[in-house]
């Protein structure tokens, strides 16, 4: 079984940890708060992150459509 979209999910966790260890780090705040916040933005970069690439992906026909898997 192929998974085509292993790399980009990986990718974007990779993204989401480095990013918010990054920002976390240049804001130099440590405090709870402050880590949830933080933590949830890098969350979201991610996740935006991921479904951009995914649909740009998509439309150079590097990975294949929803419409296609279903037949």
């Amino acid at each position: 079984m192929s998974r085509p979209l292993l790399p980009l999910k990986a990718g974007a966790i990779v993204l989401t940890l480095l990013w918010t260890a990054w920002i976390m780090w240049w804001s130099g705040s440590f405090s709870g708060v402050s880590v949830v916040i933080l933590a949830s933005c890098g969350a979201a970069v991610g996740y935006l992150w991921y479904r951009a690439m995914r649909w740009q992906f998509e439309r150079m026909g590097m990975l294949p459509r929803p419409e296609d898997q279903a037949k």
